[in-house]
Parts: structure tokens; C-alpha cells; sequence
């Protein structure tokens, strides 16, 4: 069974889905929604922007993203996809290869703890590449910095740039719940066995921490850039004042003279 990822934007309207699509809903929740399409062919949603399919083919998938995209919210320039196979051998033990998950017995609950890693995996994608947009424009002013011993940039596009960390990192920490375990695996080993054998595939937990390092060295430069802004503002506050005072000095004498 082939199981397709995509991340094709920032956001998708669950409730626009649940009203556009008719198959059979297995599961909702305010964050997802897990379709049977028909016979052994399923679709899973979330609303960050992730959408998983298993058993269609390419030309069903692009039908169904075509459905998706008046559904979404902040598109991304271009999708980031993650391809999975799962393969049932009844005689064979459970086996984690680099795009293809080997299982003895093969479930609804299977192929949803399936869809929700690749999921987890074209998330981290996009939220890894977001993270090293950040810190490429934070190198940029480093090395301005480093050869012209000053920052050029406004105060207004400052404030953006500090705006666009700081909602990137916000969508990261308001997302952390699509890593936890799903609730199926709580009382299920064999389920949880191969949730904790995906996330290790998929390397979940390693790219998160990366990630969190990379907003947190993009935050240290942030603070830095701000104290800099700050002391140029004050420095250009106390000229005009300085200014201002030798006007009036010199006002003072030129009526004194008069």
C-alpha cells in the first residue's frame, strides 16, 4: 500500500473539507479528519497544512489536492511531499526500511499511524526549511555587520522581520501536540511498536530538536540586532536634542547681541 504526504500550506479549513468531501469519516477531531474514500483507499487531513492519501493513484491524488486547494490558507510556493510503502507479509516480523514499513498484520489502526508519521515528517520538512529561511536573512546581517560594522535595515522592516520569527516559532510551539503519541498506541504495543519505529524512520524527534535550535540561535541574534537598534534610536535622540539645545544657545546670543 502506498502511502503519499503532502504539506501544501500553512493552514486547512477542516470545516470546508468535512463539507466538501463524502466519504466515510472514521475520525474527527477539532485538529484532524480521517477519511475511508472507498474500499482500502483513505485520506487524512490536518489543519497545519498537512494532507496524507493511501492507496490512490497519482491521478486521483491531484484530484483530490485540486479539492483541497480553495480549501487552504497561506499556500505554499511548492509542496513538500513524503512517500511510504507499507507492505503486509503475514509470515514476517515488523521492519523499518528507509521509504517502506514491512507488517504482519495490516489494520485501519496500521495504515492511520502510517499516515499520521508521514505527516509528522512533511511538517517537520516545512517547519526545517522555514527555520533555515530565518537564519539565512539572520547570516545576512551578520555579515554586514562583520564587514561594515553596522545593520542596514529600517525600523519598519526590523519589526517585520522580528514579526515573521516570532509567528514562525509561535506556529512550531502551537503544533508541538502533532508529535505526542496518538491515543490508539496507549494501549496498543503492536500499534505503539510501530509508531515509535516511523517516528525513529522518519528521524521526528532529531529534526524537532534541530529545529528548536535553529529558532533559538535565530532569537540570541534577534536580541542582539535589538539592543543595536535601540542604542542607534537612542544615539540619534540624544544628537537631536543636543541639536536642539545649541539652536537655542546660539538664539539666546544672537539676542543678546541684537
Amino acid at each position: 500500500m502506498k502511502i503519499t504526504a503532502f504539506y501544501i500550506a500553512e493552514e486547512l479549513s477542516l470545516k470546508g473539507i468535512k463539507a466538501a468531501y463524502a466519504g466515510a469519516l472514521l475520525q474527527e477531531t477539532p485538529s484532524e479528519l480521517f477519511y475511508r474514500l472507498d474500499e482500502d483507499r483513505y485520506m487524512y487531513a490536518f489543519d497545519y497544512g498537512a494532507v496524507v492519501f493511501a492507496n490512490l493513484d497519482d491521478t486521483d491524488i491531484s484530484k483530490n489536492l485540486a479539492l483541497l486547494l480553495p480549501l487552504s490558507g497561506h499556500l505554499l510556493p511548492e509542496k513538500i511531499r513524503e512517500d511510504l510503502e507499507i507492505v503486509h507479509r503475514p509470515e514476517a516480523q515488523i521492519d523499518f526500511g528507509f521509504d517502506a514499513l514491512v507488517v504482519p498484520v495490516l489494520s485501519v489502526d496500521v495504515i492511520k499511524i502510517a499516515m499520521l508519521n508521514a505527516a509528522h515528517s512533511v511538517a517537520m520538512d516545512f517547519y526545517s526549511f522555514r527555520a533555515d529561511e530565518l537564519l539565512s536573512e539572520i547570516r545576512r546581517f551578520t555579515d554586514q555587520m562583520e564587514t561594515d560594522g553596522s545593520i542596514r535595515i529600517s525600523r519598519k522592516n526590523m519589526l517585520r522581520f522580528i514579526g515573521r520569527t516570532l509567528n514562525s516559532k509561535n506556529r512550531v510551539v502551537q503544533n508541538l501536540f502533532i508529535f505526542d503519541a496518538p491515543d490508539l498506541t496507549w494501549e496498543d504495543e503492536y500499534l505503539d511498536r510501530i509508531h515509535r519505529g516511523l517516528s525513529r524512520t522518519f528521524e521526528i524527534p532529531t529534526r524537532f530538536k534541530e529545529v528548536e535550535y535553529t529558532f533559538k540561535v535565530v532569537e540570541d541574534n534577534l536580541s542582539v540586532f535589538r539592543e543595536l537598534y535601540l542604542h542607534r534610536e537612542s544615539s540619534k535622540l540624544e544628537w537631536i536634542i543636543i541639536i536642539l539645545i545649541c539652536i537655542e544657545v546660539f538664539d539666546l546670543i544672537l539676542s543678546k547681541i541684537i
